[in-house]
C-alpha cells in the first residue's frame, strides 16, 4: 500500500504444556523474558499450564511457518531445559504466527501524504496494543488540531 517499506514481517512460535505442569512456585505468575537472540519468553497460564514462546525467524512463507513449528517447538524444549532443568514439559500445543516490526521499533501513526484525508494508526510487533491506545489520542488531537507531542516521533517518511 505504501511505496516506503515500513515493516518487516517475521514468525514467532509457541507451545503450552498440558494442564497442572509442575513447576517451582517462584515462577509461578509471572513473565520470564531472556533477551538473547533469539529471545525466549514464559509464562504461567490461568488453567495451570506454561507456555513458551520466541524463536523468531524472517517470514518467508505460510508454508515456512508450518514445516518450522516441529523444529522450533524442539529448540524451544531445548532452551527450557537449559534454564529450568528437569521440568517434565508434556508439549500440549504448538503454533506459529506473524507479526510486523519497523526499523526503529516504533509505529505508523497520522497522516500520510499519499493518502490524502486519511489517517493512520499502525502499531506493531509486541506494543501494538499500547500504541493503538496512544494513536486514537493522537488521531483525535490531529481532528481537533491539538499538538501531540508524540505525533513527531510515528510519522511517515521518518
Amino acid at each position: 500500500m505504501f511505496e516506503e517499506r515500513i515493516a518487516d514481517l517475521h514468525s514467532t512460535y509457541a507451545c503450552v504444556s498440558e494442564e497442572k505442569i509442575k513447576i517451582n512456585k517462584e515462577v509461578n505468575n509471572i513473565l520470564l523474558w531472556n533477551t538473547r537472540k533469539p529471545y525466549l519468553y514464559m509464562r504461567t497460564t490461568d488453567d495451570g499450564r506454561l507456555l513458551v514462546g520466541g524463536g523468531d525467524s524472517r517470514f518467508t512463507s505460510a508454508t515456512f511457518m508450518q514445516q518450522n513449528k516441529e523444529k522450533k517447538s524442539k529448540e524451544l524444549m531445548k532452551q527450557l531445559q537449559e534454564l529450568m532443568p528437569g521440568i517434565n514439559f508434556i508439549e500440549d500445543i504448538m503454533w506459529a504466527g506473524l507479526f510486523g516490526s519497523t526499523k526503529d521499533g516504533l509505529p505508523y501513526i497520522g497522516p500520510h501524504p499519499d493518502f490524502e484525508n486519511a489517517f493512520f494508526v499502525l502499531g506493531f510487533g509486541g506494543n501494538g496494543i499500547t500504541f493503538s491506545i496512544q494513536g486514537r489520542q493522537i488521531i483525535t488531537d490531529m481532528l481537533v488540531d491539538k499538538p501531540n507531542e508524540l505525533s513527531y516521533y510515528y510519522r511517515f517518511k521518518r
